[in-house]
C-alpha cells in the first residue's frame, strides 16, 4: 500500500548553479532507483531561518510529494542525513492530494 508523502529540504543558500543542478540530479536518481516518482516539487528560494543552522542565517527551500510505500521515507531519510548540502529536512505523511499547490508558493506574491 502507498501513502502521499511531502519532504521540505533546507539546502545550503551559497551553492553554485552546478552544485545546485548536481543536488537536485543526485535526489531525481535516487528517487528513480527506488522506483518513486516526485508528483509535485516547489522551489520556494531563499528564504531567512529563525535559527541559525551550521552558522547559516538563511536557507534555500525545496519541496516535493511524491507517493511511496512505507518503507521509502527512512531511505530517503538515510539519504538526505549524509548529504553535506542539506542543511536540513523534514518528511511527513500527508493528506494532501499528490499534485495540489502548497500554501507557501502563494504567500510570496
Amino acid at each position: 500500500m502507498t501513502n502521499i508523502y511531502e519532504t521540505t529540504i533546507i539546502v545550503k543558500p551559497d551553492l553554485a548553479n552546478d552544485q545546485l543542478k548536481s543536488l537536485n540530479s543526485s535526489i531525481d536518481q535516487f528517487f528513480s532507483e527506488n522506483n518513486i516518482s516526485i508528483g509535485y516539487k516547489e522551489d520556494w528560494g531563499i528564504k531567512n531561518l529563525k535559527s541559525t543552522i551550521k552558522k547559516y542565517s538563511k536557507g534555500s527551500f525545496k519541496f516535493m510529494r511524491f507517493n511511496a510505500s512505507s518503507d521509502f521515507p527512512k531511505k530517503l531519510d538515510g539519504f538526505l542525513k549524509f548529504n553535506s548540502d542539506c542543511l536540513r529536512f523534514l518528511i511527513a505523511k500527508t493528506s494532501n492530494e499528490l499534485e495540489e499547490i502548497s500554501p507557501q508558493i502563494n504567500k510570496d506574491i
